[in-house]
């Protein structure tokens, strides 16, 4: 496919928002660049919340119940802490992360300079775009952008 001329930002945002909310491509997040502080989709709440709301409530059940359950409670959140906790996090970490983006151009610059996400159309996941250092408009204007029409000759 030949190359296409990048289009103005603002175009090429909007091709990129509308073929996200069809369905035609997917958004790709890297929770190891994104999730951290001074990114703009950390959430610590995300991160320490869970496990501090567990850990209380296993103090409850200390003053309530006894030593046994409190055990079994913090072996139970320990599981969590090491198996489920990173799923949970990472996932509520590409939802923000999804929605800021295709909210308004501004986060998507923002994103994309920071890096950690990825563009890929959905039936065809091997044509991306990879940020900090693809250049987003370019695929929107290869992949999301039909060509003007060609003006037919008349006969």
């Amino acid at each position: 496919m030949a190359r296409q001329p990048s289009p103005p930002p603002d175009i090429a945002y909007e091709a990129i928002r509308r073929a996200h909310m069809a369905g035609r491509i997917v958004i790709f997040t890297d929770a190891h660049v994104l999730n951290r502080p001074g990114s703009p989709v950390y959430s610590a709440v995300d991160v320490f919340a869970p496990t501090l709301i567990l850990m209380a409530s296993s103090l409850t059940l200390l003053f309530a119940f006894g030593m046994i359950q409190w055990i079994v409670a913090l072996i139970l959140i320990m599981l969590w802490q090491a198996y489920g906790a990173r799923y949970f996090v990472e996932w509520r970490l590409h939802r923000r992360t999804v929605e800021a983006a295709v909210r308004n151009m501004h986060n998507m610059r923002l994103l994309w300079e920071m890096g950690g996400i990825a563009v890929a159309l959905k039936d065809w996941p091997e044509k991306n775009c990879v940020a900090p250092y693809g250049d987003w408009r370019a695929f929107a204007a290869d992949y999301l952008i039909d060509p003007e029409p060609v003006e037919q000759a008349q006969v």
